[in-house]
């Protein structure tokens, strides 16, 4: 606020001020007032004028003296507002007559009322009997200034409408540049003039505004609601009023009806005069949810958070302040705070907040505060101003305090004894170091138990895996060799009528051989799987004759396949094994019948799930589940049931495989597999098998009974085997299909030929080779023969390649031990394409 003599007050305060020309309206300087005293919240609101009287809710009593030196506090300032928080203690006005006389005047606001030509029209006051140490709003400031541009805007619109009112092409271009909603109405409220702005308000041309009712343009809501307002104004009253867009697209105008009188001075038409205070209502807004996101943050704050005007008067303490010093609310604004202040700190603090006022650098300090029970607390103090991002001045200043008594005891406590702290620490680390010592002793001891029992465990889980196999393999060896003698025997002696059923029953206990094997490798994760894209839903539908047939009458299946499936990669025969396992299990569970269900389902296995269990990834899954209502497992069962040849079935009974193949495929397919079950109350496991999203494709099946396919055309078979025997028993049987074979003992041999010219049309190798094994030696050999065709034997999945189906175009797998018809119809079925 810019100071000036006393005497020149009165002077100050109306050597700008104007009245406006004879037979211009004027503005609606009551209303000003009123909207004024509104939006502050105070008892009285006016406009002063020199010469004139007050406008608006005034103070009773209050002389022109005294208005006159109200308003010329205000005498040098434009734009913004001059606020006084305390009128007796500011010394210009502690003396006057409606301060401490009837009146009792104490909080003041005063903004100038712009005019033409930079003169004003007069000054808008605020005033109430209570005082204000807060002052106005960053709201209620934005508000006043919006009140007095209003003036002059509504008074420039007046003065155009009424100057120009006989030449309408001029007061066409001037409302039309104005920006301002502008219409007129007649005593039957149709549309007489309205501007661009006005019809385009409420979607139409200024072509259809005009002719139109009031009713018709706003239309019958918006028109209810000024109903009662233009009934005021076509009685000579001035209306005022803030009305949102028809669209309710958040936008709002300032709508004033200004009646225009006759040369009989009866209300002969209105003036409709609108201005687009959106961006205000917005401003407003965005400043009030600053204010509140501020006072929620400070108040959600463990420290205790205050705020200053530019001058330094402390005007916000948030409820930490007030639960600390147990001071009233409101009794340390300004330097009331001083009260509570250490007398030992005070005259620093002062000093240091005294050159932050006058620097605008930061504020820090560590002092002592009076704590509400007269106990004297180590607080730090800390403030910062905020800038105008224009004009960088200081617009308020904010703070905290933060209770550090116990960090500044610490501190003290340090410096009084640290020797004796480093010799406490030094004993207390000497005794952790030994409890860590002895601690570290325990663990090693206790791996060295758990190592000592695990292998224990191991032992005992090899020496029982050793004893099935030998009990097994010696059942089935006696069954080949006592065959193969008796064979012998009868060939010996010229017999031959019954070498066909010791062949029978020298090639069953075999095939019984090789089906322990395959449920070997399935337990041990290393069977040869040709994995491609299944259909789980045809795969089980294809199974209903089979497992109806297994289960028997006494059992009741039923079988619940999910719409929209996804597939999955696994080997289909492996999987039908699974499941048909599964179904035998349920069906010895249940001696007496009962229910077995089959379903299929998505499933996803989440991060809390698969951290539970081990070798398990999260993702998406195809969940098939066999559920039975039989005799369940115990808990102990379910924990060794995956173990190899566990059963509970009578001794003869079962092999103690089945459930350990199912474990070892799921695991070599990425998969996992649950037990879920209850004595009693029957038993349901859950084969989890990774989703897949390629296309399903159908295996083609070859007709039994037909006959062994042979050689067509002479092709040329590479055959790569380690083993002496085997090689023989391929080579003679391609030679006699009639085939050329060529033979090799290893992978550098088969690799040198494949490297040389010549015509080879198919190689036929085992994969576990010595040295260079039968993938490798076919990777280095594509290079020379990139359309190379491949048929891989194996009776182990050495490389997880094969585990997982990801043999390359033109590559094949068929496992040991084969049939020979098997072997021919695969080879001959990849040869018939053409020579490679």
């Amino acid at each position: 606020m810019s100071t000036h003599d006393e005497s020149g007050q009165m002077e100050a305060a109306g050597r700008d001020a104007i009245m406006p020309p004879a037979g211009i309206p004027e503005p609606d300087l009551h209303g000003i007032a009123f909207l004024a005293r509104v939006l502050c919240g105070t008892a009285f609101a006016l406009v002063h004028r020199p010469d004139a009287p007050l406008r608006g809710p005034a103070p009773p009593d209050l002389s022109a003296s005294d208005a006159a030196a109200l308003a010329a506090l205000v005498a040098d300032v434009r734009e913004t507002p001059v606020v006084v928080p305390d009128l007796a203690r500011h010394p210009r006005t502690a003396e006057l007559s409606a301060v401490h006389g009837r009146a009792a005047l104490r909080f003041y606001a005063g903004i100038p009322l712009p005019g033409s030509g930079g003169r004003r029209l007069g000054t808008l006051l605020v005033l109430d009997a209570a005082p204000r140490r807060g002052g106005l709003t960053g709201e209620q400031a934005a508000g006043l200034v919006t009140l007095a541009n209003q003036g002059i805007r509504e008074r420039d619109i007046l003065h155009h409408l009424s100057g120009m009112k006989t030449e309408r092409d001029d007061l066409r271009s001037i409302t039309e540049a104005a920006p301002a909603l502008i219409a007129a109405l007649d005593r039957d409220e149709i549309c007489r003039f309205a501007n661009g702005n006005f019809s385009r308000w409420f979607g139409l041309d200024p072509d259809e505004t005009v002719g139109r009712s009031l009713r018709a343009i706003v239309g019958e809501a918006f028109y209810d609601a000024r109903r009662p307002l233009l009934a005021r104004a076509f009685a000579g009253e001035t209306v005022s009023f803030e009305s949102p867009h028809p669209k309710a697209d958040g936008r709002h105008a300032l709508v004033r009806y200004e009646p225009h009188r006759g040369a009989d001075r009866a209300v002969a038409d209105l003036y409709l005069l609108g201005v687009d205070i959106t961006a205000e209502k917005d401003a407003r807004a965005a400043l009030a949810d600053s204010a509140l996101k501020f006072r929620a943050i400070a108040e959600s704050m463990p420290q205790m958070v205050w705020s200053t005007l530019p001058d330094g008067y402390h005007d916000y303490y948030n409820t930490r302040w007030y639960e600390f010093t147990g001071m009233p609310e409101g009794s340390t604004d300004g330097e009331g705070w001083n009260a509570i202040f250490h007398p030992g700190e005070q005259e620093e603090a002062w000093r240091r907040w005294r050159r932050s006022l006058s620097t605008g650098e930061p504020y820090e300090i560590e002092y002592r505060l009076r704590r509400h029970d007269g106990v004297y607390r180590w607080v730090l103090g800390r403030a910062v101003p905020i800038h105008d991002p224009e004009s960088g001045a200081i617009e308020r200043w904010f703070g905290t305090c933060t209770d550090i008594d116990d960090q500044v005891r610490a501190r003290e406590t340090l410096a009084r004894g640290r020797e004796e702290l480093e010799a406490q620490v030094a004993e207390r680390t000497a005794a952790l170091a030994e409890a860590n010592a002895r601690l570290k002793a325990e663990i090693e001891e206790r791996a060295r138990i758990e190592e000592a029992l695990h292998q224990a465990q191991k032992m005992e889980a090899v020496g029982q895996l050793t004893g099935g196999i030998a009990h097994d393999f010696n059942n089935l060896l006696t069954g080949i060799v006592g065959s193969l003698d008796l064979m012998q025997t009868r060939i010996n002696e010229g017999r031959t009528q019954n070498l066909t059923r010791y062949a029978g029953l020298a090639m069953a206990s075999a095939q019984r051989a090789a089906a322990l094997t395959h449920r070997l490798l399935a337990f041990a994760r290393r069977q040869p799987l040709e994995a491609r894209a299944t259909d789980v839903n045809r795969l089980v539908s294809s199974m209903d004759e089979l497992l109806r047939r297994t289960l028997g009458e006494r059992v009741r299946l039923e079988v619940v396949v999910a719409g929209g499936l996804w597939l999955t990669l696994c080997d289909p025969n492996q999987l039908e094994n699974a499941i048909l396992n599964l179904a035998i299990n349920a069906r010895d569970a249940m001696p007496d019948g009962g229910r077995l269900t089959i379903e299929t389902a998505n499933a996803h296995l989440d991060d809390a799930y698969v951290a539970s269990e081990i070798g398990v990834r999260a993702g998406q899954y195809v969940c098939v589940c066999v559920s039975d209502t039989g005799a369940g497992m115990s808990p102990e069962v379910i924990q060794r049931a995956f173990d190899p040849f566990f059963t509970t079935k009578p001794i003869g009974q079962g092999t103690g495989l089945g459930l350990s193949m199912i474990y070892g495929f799921a695991k070599q397919s990425d998969g996992h597999v649950r037990i879920y079950s209850e004595v009693a109350e029957g038993t349901a496991v859950k084969l989890y098998l990774p989703r897949h999203s390629g296309r399903a494709v159908d295996e083609p099946v070859r007709a039994t009974g037909m006959p062994v396919p042979r050689a067509e055309h002479g092709e040329t078979v590479l055959v790569v085997e380690d083993d002496a025997t085997v090689r023989a028993l391929i080579g003679e049987t391609l030679t006699d299909l009639g085939y050329r074979v060529i033979e090799a003992p290893d992978g550098p041999a088969g690799l040198r030929i494949l490297e040389a010219p010549g015509r080879i049309d198919l190689v036929v190798t085992d994969v576990g080779l010595p040295g260079l094994n039968g993938r490798r030696m076919i990777d280095e050999a594509l290079a020379a023969r990139p359309d190379l065709r491949v048929l891989f034997i194996t009776g182990y999945a050495e490389n997880a390649a094969f585990g997982n189906g990801h043999l390359a175009p033109g590559m094949r797998m068929i496992t040991k031990p084969f049939a020979i018809d098997a072997f021919a119809a695969k080879v001959r079925a990849m040869i018939e394409p053409g020579p490679s």
